[in-house]
């Protein structure tokens, strides 16, 4: 629907915006750094519906590769390219032996400020915060329901099933990711990281005009992830005099 594309373009340009003051205020630079990273790690992900559809948690992964580039203190730019699984897996509470899972493999390119705050010369909290991009690149499906599934005199009428078999309409999807991490800086070029990350999907995998069968299609995605870095360090320490 036009109006609920127009609400979350202005969700997502609010993002951006927000992101924007963090450059201009941040302190004084520190020594600039380069770092390179492989990651991996887990994904929880569900399906927002209207009409409903009752999920459990999809299980599925992450993994790719990331850069992050630092010269000022408290502050960097993270970018990454990852390969991600997505989707629903449904919950039937009157017939448990019953599943259907459908599963999305995403090309995904999250563009994150990097906000950090050193706890000691090896530890190290952060923030991540900024919008992502994916596009589908294959889906799979996972069932054992009967064929009569959902319709009119089944004993499982009561079920929503229409988006089993529903062609996706849009593969390219965008959203707001904002994770927590911490990390180990294990010697001066090598460092671990384990981070949560939540993403808020704005985008809907199916048609969501007022006449089609869903007006909400959209994805929700908690991570788990993992990550190898190794710095590359650049230049020296130096000071920048701050107007009074």
């Amino acid at each position: 629907m036009w109006f609920a594309d127009s609400v979350r373009f202005r969700w997502l340009w609010l993002a951006v915006f927000l992101l924007l003051p963090l450059r201009s205020t941040a302190q004084p630079r520190v020594a600039r750094h380069l770092d390179l990273g492989v990651t991996g790690g887990v994904t929880m992900s569900r399906y927002t519906f209207n009409p409903t559809v009752t999920q459990n948690q999809a299980l599925g992964y992450t993994m790719g590769i990331t850069a992050r580039y630092v010269e000022e203190k408290y502050f960097g730019v993270q970018a990454e390219l990852l390969l991600t699984q997505r989707g629903w897996d449904e919950r039937y509470e009157l017939f448990p032996d019953l599943k259907f899972k459908r599963t999305f493999t995403y090309l995904e390119i999250p563009v994150l400020a990097h906000i950090y705050f050193n706890m000691g010369r090896r530890n190290e909290i952060s923030v991540d915060l900024g919008p992502k991009f994916g596009t589908m690149l294959w889906q799979n499906t996972d069932s054992n329901l009967p064929e009569d599934f959902g319709q009119t005199g089944s004993a499982t009428s009561n079920y929503q099933y229409l988006q089993h078999d529903m062609s996706v309409h849009s593969k390219f999807d965008y959203g707001i990711q904002a994770g927590l991490g911490y990390e180990f800086r294990a010697s001066r070029h090598l460092s671990f990281q384990i981070a949560g990350r939540y993403y808020f999907g704005l985008g809907n995998i199916f048609p969501d005009e007022k006449t089609d069968v869903f007006e909400t299609s959209s994805n929700q995605q908690i991570q788990i992830v993992f990550t190898a870095w190794w710095k590359k360090w650049i230049g020296k320490k130096r000071a920048v005099k701050v107007k009074g």
